[in-house]
């Protein structure tokens, strides 16, 4: 297959767009002609980096970087309240909540989606898509239409469900989490029933777009059969060079970024300097992050803290000071070389920030993938885990205590892995299997 044009398509969320974008960079610097589609509120970034931008809209939700302030329809914005409300009530609740979402998130109005496509299609000359796993209604209309596309995998690997497994269950499950079996089953029937919805409107969507491409078997594992990148390390793999067939396993897929003057006087000191991220989403559990602030604040008095609150920075000003730093947004990216210690909430994308930086890190999962990325943290040795709704001060003051006396060696080994594999490296090894 000759390679000369490709065209990225994003789904409008903040946490999938930047991974995307680095990895239209690598396109471009493989000397490839390159366009990114996605919403018009991500224009301007494309646009900077000199790679084409195309509008189209994927998904009613949007996500541009702080949740709170993105322009979204009353119903998203009730849907997410709902979503922070099953945060607080444990991780099980969380995945049956999101899965129950799933139609409505993920698969708006496909049959408008396909047009959208088939458009793109008979107007520009595209050799090559590159699609987000969670943009469904994208795979469906690129297989439906019988178009050339590599899937784009930025959460965890399993986020792609295994045959005989269904969507948004953890193959294993961290030990600081507990689960109720009674409720893992309640997930188990929300999920088959989600998986059985998506399947069926696919089929059908497929029977009526195309007479030559086959039924599928799962909307969900419908990946490309060319390649499939994965922003995540192969920690199952013997090896660490050799991936299975058209399997291509990253370590890091962002570009690095440089601190401010600004920010490097900020962070100057010689003390010691912990991050506190909760993501876009989640930094509104303002909750856990005063738990957070007082619980580091015990551990060392000294230390200085770094807390990433989004659009509720204000609610926690009465805890800034010399040593607590409150920001609604921090150059996270720049930041991660001078931080000591990271506490996030198990995103993909902090996760392997962290690691290609080799912080050592107390994650404390919510959702999502994020029980996936903490239970692999936690067997390779690279993270503390706390329950973040159960967890208590001493809890953090432990963990904190426990990663400054461990070694860095598994942390520094991954680094190195991760330093190997970046977007450049998955560019070349598509390119290579598309020859």
């Amino acid at each position: 297959m000759t390679v000369n044009h490709i065209f990225l398509i994003s789904p409008p969320f903040y946490s999938h767009f930047t991974p995307l974008l680095s990895l239209a960079m690598g396109f471009k610097r493989a000397g490839k002609e390159v366009t990114l589609g996605c919403s018009k509120e991500f224009k301007g970034q494309v646009e900077k980096e000199g790679i084409q931008f195309y509008e189209i809209d994927i998904s009613k939700n949007k996500n541009v970087g702080k949740a709170e302030e993105t322009d979204q329809p009353d119903s998203e914005r009730a849907r997410l309240e709902e979503f922070f409300e099953s945060t607080k009530k444990g991780a099980v609740e969380t995945l049956i909540t999101q899965s129950q979402h799933r139609k409505k998130d993920m698969l708006h109005k496909p049959e408008e989606l396909i047009e959208k496509i088939k458009k793109i299609g008979e107007t520009v000359d595209v050799d090559l898509y590159v699609v987000d796993i969670l943009s469904y209604g994208v795979t469906l209309g690129l297989y439906s239409l019988d178009l050339p596309f590599v899937t784009f995998c930025p959460p965890h690997p399993n986020t792609i469900p295994a045959p005989g497994d269904y969507y948004g269950i953890p193959k294993k499950w961290p030990s600081a989490i507990p689960v109720d079996t009674a409720k893992l089953e309640k997930l188990k029937e929300v999920s088959r029933n989600t998986q059985t919805e998506f399947t069926s409107i696919f089929n059908e969507l497929i029977e009526e777009s195309s007479s030559s491409r086959k039924p599928i078997d799962n909307a969900f594992n419908l990946v490309s059969p060319h390649a499939v990148i994965y922003n995540y390390f192969n920690f199952d793999s013997v090896s660490t060079t050799d991936d299975p067939p058209n399997k291509i396993f990253m370590g890091h897929c962002f570009e690095e970024e440089t601190l401010s003057n600004d920010w490097l006087e900020k962070v100057s000191g010689t003390q010691e300097k912990i991050l506190i991220t909760l993501g876009t989403f989640l930094s509104n559990r303002v909750d856990i992050l005063k738990k957070l602030i007082v619980a580091c604040q015990k551990y060392n008095p000294d230390t200085l803290l770094i807390v990433s609150a989004g659009s509720n920075a204000e609610k926690l000003k009465k805890y800034q000071s010399d040593s607590v730093m409150i920001e609604s947004f921090i150059p996270q990216k720049a930041l991660m070389p001078y931080v000591d210690t990271v506490i996030f909430h198990g995103g993909c994308n902090t996760f392997t920030e962290a690691m290609f930086y080799a912080k050592p890190m107390v994650i404390l999962p919510f959702s999502s993938d994020q029980f996936n990325i903490a239970y692999d943290a936690e067997r390779k040795n690279l993270a503390q885990i706390l329950d973040p709704n159960t967890f208590e001060e001493s809890n953090l003051v432990k963990a904190l205590e426990t990663i400054k006396k461990q070694s860095n060696e598994e942390l520094l080994y991954w680094s190195n892995i991760s330093k190997q594999r970046g977007p450049d490296y998955a560019v070349q090894h598509v390119l290579d299997q598309l020859k």
